[in-house]
């Protein structure tokens, strides 16, 4: 087994590591959050220890779709989605929300316009929108367009006829074993095609189809596509597998690529060249601020409450996966998980750029981790070799330590520290995966 493969299978193996870097990207296409809309009144319920488990235990992922569209209590958060308070509009009723978000989860496609009226943008028909809604439904819904009501009752459907029929029956629970059922089949190669692309989207910057929720766009490598899914699901559809599988490629090793404007990316002619350079999420940047210089949050931050027992924490900073959302990572966008988000945007903006220079977190943390390093370190010299092997795993040029050592002083000052650590954590060798 070669050096890359062993990295490889050691870091996906340390189970605790693994499941609260990926529960960020299941919490967002999930909406699962810890705290918001709903959860005070009743109306939203999360799934965090369920799918915390679930993630950790490599739960295959067949099994995976089948407990969230036919779930237990602790997963039934996903399609029960958010009851709003006062009045709502038809399109937004809970039933509808689950057809919603399970399509566009587990097939890659966008019902929103259909939910209201026939889509513009695609084949969909409010008919196909409501049949699906009625599945989740306790009782037979009336289908509404544009909010008003038609006079007409909505069948059973699961969109695509061509994987079978939903079990005509009074008894919500049953119809949802039979939609889970049906949509884990291994001929549902749409549930297979949407996920492997999402694992390679996460990994390689862009998916194969792109954007990810619109599978029916052309994909740049079909072939690809169809090989990845089809090896997924012979292979028990195990997650930790797909990864592994992308990440000892030689396409995964290929240098990474910039693009000039962001619109390439989804460009109907995108060759692809190599992984993407991209930004690192608000939550690894949280995490790689705490684990190199100081911590921008501690285990009292963490929502105990809401997690396994069993969770193994040997570094004295907290996850900010496992944090509720708060001003500095919505700024560094994080979503507020009130629908799915499937993908965040990469790009700086203003509202970081703010957030970073004058935000009183970042900068607390700063000043109090500077207070600490002044003590620990007696010479600027010392101080920037440490710095630089902790931020950026490298020691730092004779130049770099030249420049920075002017910066803070031989005998470095609390503040000299704090802006020669902003300066690194704003450089693109901490901020981007390349």
């Amino acid at each position: 087994v070669d050096k890359r493969e062993r990295w490889v299978r050691l870091l996906l193996d340390r189970k605790d590591d693994y499941t609260t870097h990926w529960l960020s990207f299941w919490n967002d296409l999930l909406r699962n959050d810890y705290t918001g809309t709903g959860y005070i009144t009743g109306g939203r319920y999360e799934i965090t220890d369920w799918l915390y488990k679930a993630i950790k235990d490599n739960k295959p992922y067949d099994q995976f779709a089948k407990e969230l569209v036919s779930p237990s209590e602790n997963s039934k958060g996903f399609i029960e989605g958010i009851k709003w308070r006062g009045v709502i509009n038809a399109s937004q009723r809970t039933e509808m929300q689950a057809a919603q978000n399970v399509s566009q989860v587990f097939f890659g496609l966008n019902l929103k316009c259909a939910s209201c009226h026939n889509s513009f943008i695609s084949d969909w028909k409010l008919d196909d929108a409501y049949a699906f809604a009625n599945v989740f439904s306790s009782k037979t819904l009336e289908i509404h367009r544009c909010d008003l009501p038609t006079g007409r009752m909505a069948g059973y459907g699961v969109l695509y006829n061509s994987l079978g029929k939903i079990k005509e029956t009074n008894i919500t629970a049953e119809r949802l074993v039979s939609l889970a059922d049906i949509l884990v089949q291994k001929k549902n190669g749409r549930l297979y095609r949407t996920l492997v692309n999402r694992v390679w989207a996460q990994l390689m910057g862009r998916g194969i189809v792109e954007p990810v929720d619109m599978m029916d766009n052309e994909p740049w490598s079909q072939d690809l596509l169809d090989w990845l899914a089809s090896d997924f699901t012979a292979n028990g559809y195990d997650m930790k597998r797909l990864m592994r599988q992308i990440l000892i490629s030689k396409t995964y090793q290929t240098p990474a690529m910039g693009l000039k404007e962001s619109q390439m990316l989804t460009a109907s002619n995108f060759v692809f060249k190599g992984i993407m350079k991209r930004r690192i999420t608000a939550e690894q940047f949280a995490d790689a601020v705490s684990q190199s210089f100081f911590p921008l949050y501690t285990d009292s931050a963490l929502v105990k409450k809401m997690l396994p027992a069993d969770i193994k924490n040997d570094i004295p900073f907290a996850r900010a996966s496992l944090v509720k959302n708060d001003p500095f990572l919505t700024a560094l966008g994080r979503p507020n998980r009130e629908n799915v988000s499937t993908s965040r945007i990469s790009q700086a903006n203003l509202l970081q750029a703010l957030e970073l220079t004058n935000g009183n977190k970042f900068n607390l943390s700063l000043r109090k981790g500077a207070e600490i390093w002044a003590q620990k370190y007696q010479t600027g010299e010392s101080l920037v070799k440490a710095l630089y092997l902790k931020a950026l795993g490298r020691e730092p040029s004779l130049k770099e330590v030249t420049l920075a050592v002017k910066y803070i002083g031989k005998k470095p000052s609390v503040e000299g520290i704090q802006d020669l650590v902003w300066a690194v954590t704003l450089l693109p060798e901490f901020q981007l995966i390349i």
